[in-house]
């Protein structure tokens, strides 16, 4: 091998080697990053890799913990993000958004792992200057919910981050769960299955032993959380997400697929026609006057009569009557309660 190869090969090495050292308070030890080299097709010996450690912890923040062999080696917490390659503003932007609108969606663990990239990112996105469209994207993009924006209930502290380990573990949990239907507090064994956000709850599905019906927990009525080493288990019949959000498990089901038919103003026509709902969903102009006649098979849950009643005046269930005569019962109460006088 000649001088300049062995330079690259060398080079390619630590690179790699930099790049498998975790951040304080997490460790690594010479011959698990040798395996790991070895893994990536590198040939390396575990003398060749102390060396390496060795020469790179003199001019780099790295640690060595001594107590215990063989030693373990880490970047220290506060050492300053090394970009190898340098993080470019397309990837510090992704970061950046990633952090402000999907933070709750990771693990407390890749969190903690990815919080030097985030502020590296941010870093390197201030460093673009103002004339960089990048740089002004996290100001001039938002989010918005459908519907007036409601702040989350508050979660016990502590509880969360056990529920997101308990997942990401999959060990049951021993809580202590608020009831909302029963007005009662209670002790239960569970075993997570899967955590959903639907603004502004956030729900956190599992079996309660000994049963094998999957529930669905609100996490702010989780009082507290603790965690077993008991591995948890999915269901005899199975677990898939999918489905259940495609059957409706989150839109509050109140029966089967149902064929409805609605008289609709042009905006709501026009809301339709850009936002369907469903395959098989039909808007025709009616023969006199300026409505329009809707028709789709939709699910039967309580979301969709939140949804027509949100309507208002703009929409006129016509079938099944089932749901007309529901409507108009709300539709009833309501002006009744209007009607009410409100006294100073």
């Amino acid at each position: 091998m000649t001088q300049g190869n062995g330079m690259r090969a060398t080079l390619q090495r630590r690179m790699l080697l930099l790049g498998m050292v975790p951040r304080q308070p997490r460790r690594v030890s010479a011959p698990e990053l040798v395996e790991r080299l070895q893994a990536r097709g590198l040939d390396t010996t575990l003398r060749t890799i102390e060396r390496d450690l060795e020469a790179l912890s003199a001019f780099l923040p790295l640690g060595r913990d001594e107590r215990d062999r063989p030693y373990g080696w880490y970047w220290l917490a506060d050492a300053p993000l090394q970009d190898m390659p340098a993080l470019d503003p397309e990837t510090a932007l992704t970061l950046q958004i990633l952090d402000a609108h999907a933070a709750r969606l990771l693990p407390p663990s890749a969190r903690e792992r990815l919080a030097p990239q985030v502020a590296r990112a941010r870093e390197v996105l201030e460093a673009t200057g103002q004339s960089s469209g990048l740089s002004l994207w996290p100001e001039r993009v938002r989010i918005l919910s459908n519907g007036p924006p409601l702040d989350p209930p508050a979660i016990p502290e502590g509880v969360f981050t056990t529920l997101q380990q308990g997942l990401l573990e999959r060990r049951c949990l021993d809580i202590t769960y608020r009831s909302r239907s029963k007005e009662r507090v209670r002790d239960h064994r569970i075993h997570p299955l899967a955590m959903v956000f639907r603004e502004p709850v956030t729900y956190l599905l599992a079996t309660i032993e000994p049963h094998q019906d999957v529930l669905h927990l609100a996490a702010h009525r989780i009082e507290a959380a603790a965690l077993t080493e008991k591995p948890a288990l999915d269901p005899a019949a199975g677990f898939d997400l999918d489905q259940l959000i495609k059957e409706g498990a989150f839109d509050y089901p109140e029966g089967e697929t149902i064929h409805i038919e609605l008289r609709v103003s042009p905006a709501v026509a026009y809301h339709l026609h850009e936002a369907r709902l469903s395959d098989d969903q039909t808007i025709e102009s009616e023969a006199y006057g300026e409505h329009f006649r809707v028709s789709a098979t939709v699910r039967d849950t309580a979301r969709l009569k939140w949804w027509l009643l949100g309507l208002g005046a703009g929409v006129n269930v016509l079938k099944p009557a089932p749901l007309r005569e529901a409507i108009a019962q709300e539709l009833k109460y309501a002006h009744l309660g209007y009607r009410t006088e409100i006294s100073s």
